[in-house]
Order: structure tokens, then C-alpha cells, then sequence
């Protein structure tokens, strides 16, 4: 008996149960890396309305309240997307960020909306940021942005 009574057996699923999650969390990150070089493909050479229409559909601008809790999924999604941006060599904008994380979780089926804002106006600055159920899960925490478009 190991840890307290918990035996051999136990100890074996807990392993097993690491070595899945650790698999999952690679998988996810190489499928947002994969994301992150499509939407930076696509930021670089598509055209603005093309881009536009990868968003969403456009939805009105409003302040969104939290409605509640983003999945666990979501959030591992977001947190993957900002992960792999950080180390991949040419740190992906937030716009890619923002297509690649749409493709992620609508590829899971997690309803999301993509949002656009200023955040300065001389010189002009702009951000991007997905939201799930309200709650910012790329590209935030958002303090200083003025929406001025959403997508669902």
C-alpha cells in the first residue's frame, strides 16, 4: 500500500491519468500553433472584409455582461492560443489570436464572440479579443479598449 492506502492500483490510474492530461495539453498546443500560422497567413495576405467574415457574423457593439461560466474547454483553448503566441518566433497580433481562437472553439463547438476596439487614437491603436459566455478568454483582461465591432 502506497500513500496512505491508496495501493498500486491507484497510484497507476493517477499516473495514467497524468500522462493523459500531459498528451491532451501537448495536442492542444500544437493544434494552436497550427491555428496561429493559418490566421497569421491569413492577416497577412487576405484582404479586410475577408478577414471580417472569418470573425463572425457582426453583432452590435454592446458591453456584454458576464452571462456565466466559459467551459473548461474554453478556457484551455485561450489559454493554449496565448501560450503558443508567446513562443512561437514571430508573436502572432492579437487579430491572428483572435481567428485562431475562433477556429478552436467553434471546431469544438463553444459559442464565442470576437470582439474590435481603440485603444489609442494618436498614434491609432487597435486590439482584438474573444469573449465566451462575457468572460475575455484571448487577448484580455481588456481595460483601456473602446469596442467599436463584435462578431458572434
Amino acid at each position: 500500500m502506497l500513500n496512505g492506502g491508496g495501493g498500486v492500483g491507484h497510484t497507476a490510474r493517477v499516473a495514467n491519468r497524468w500522462i493523459r492530461d500531459q498528451a491532451y495539453r501537448v495536442g492542444l498546443g500544437v493544434e494552436a500553433c497550427i491555428w496561429l500560422v493559418l490566421a497569421h497567413i491569413a492577416v497577412k495576405t487576405l484582404p479586410g472584409p475577408r478577414l471580417t467574415r472569418m470573425l463572425g457574423r457582426p453583432t452590435p457593439a454592446a458591453s456584454q455582461s458576464p452571462e456565466g461560466r466559459p467551459s473548461y474547454s474554453a478556457w484551455r483553448v485561450g489559454h493554449a492560443i496565448t501560450r503558443a503566441a508567446e513562443v512561437l518566433p514571430w508573436h502572432p497580433v492579437c487579430l491572428a489570436q483572435a481567428l485562431a481562437a475562433r477556429g478552436m472553439l467553434r471546431r469544438r463547438g463553444i459559442r464565442s464572440r470576437s470582439h474590435l476596439g481603440i485603444t489609442a487614437r494618436e498614434p491609432f491603436e487597435a486590439h482584438a479579443w474573444v469573449s465566451v459566455e462575457g468572460h475575455v478568454v484571448v487577448g484580455g483582461p481588456i481595460t483601456h479598449a473602446t469596442e467599436v465591432a463584435a462578431f458572434q
